[in-house]
């Protein structure tokens, strides 16, 4: 019967389709966010003509500027309900395709001359219910792309305006990034500021959420 294998195309189709969406939306997650960490180290505000070179820890800054950590969570929360979104759909989707395929099986071949049209209908009606579920997970998938983008705008920015200010209050007329995988090979803990440059970003970022309270 070709209602009956088509029916299973759409399972096989749905399910694939779901976890393509799951593992590449992790996949832009990490890159994008890889992406942002990036420009962090790539942050070196020059203005004063001194002697002064500093370096900070990027992933120290990375794992306690709490902005960055807000946006984060912000960013898995939002993963997660579009993620379980999907997956409803989806779930729901097979189940009527699967109540429509055992319905199909268990007619009389005198049954299925006489809904013939029916079933032709009900058919459409879910490849049309699978096709709307893909557009809609590519959306999904594009906008939240884009929210990550603009997640990394907002980093940027609020580094560039307080580095900039942070070098000149103290005179440093470059602040290197040092990372586990950076070029920096060796620097003494004395240059190090990571510590009072997060306590900066963070006494900011307080007072920046106080103000909008």
């Amino acid at each position: 019967m070709k209602q009956v294998s088509l029916i299973f195309n759409l399972f096989l189709s749905i399910a694939v389709a779901i976890l393509f969406y799951l593992h590449f939306s992790e996949g832009r997650t990490n890159e994008s966010l890889n992406n942002v960490k990036n420009s962090i180290d790539q942050v070196a505000p020059v203005e004063k003509s001194t002697n002064s070179i500093v370096y900070v820890n990027s992933d120290t800054l990375w794992g306690k500027y709490e902005l960055i950590i807000d946006l984060q969570n912000q960013l898995a929360k939002t993963k997660r309900a579009k993620e379980s979104y999907l997956v409803s759909k989806g779930q729901k989707l097979e189940e009527d395709a699967y109540q429509f395929q055992m319905g199909a099986s268990q007619m009389t071949e005198p049954q299925m001359i006489l809904n013939q049209a029916k079933l032709q209908q009900t058919q459409i009606d879910l490849q049309s219910r699978q096709q709307q579920l893909m557009e809609e997970q590519q959306r999904i998938e594009k906008n939240f792309y884009d929210e990550q983008q603009t997640m990394g705008i907002k980093i940027r920015e609020e580094l560039a305006i307080i580095l900039k200010q942070y070098s000149v209050d103290n005179g440093y007329q470059l602040i290197l990034a040092y990372s586990a995988l950076s070029d920096l090979l060796y620097a003494p803990d004395s240059l190090d500021i990571t510590t009072d440059l997060v306590n900066s970003l963070n006494a900011k970022y307080q007072a920046d959420n106080a103000k909008e309270e």
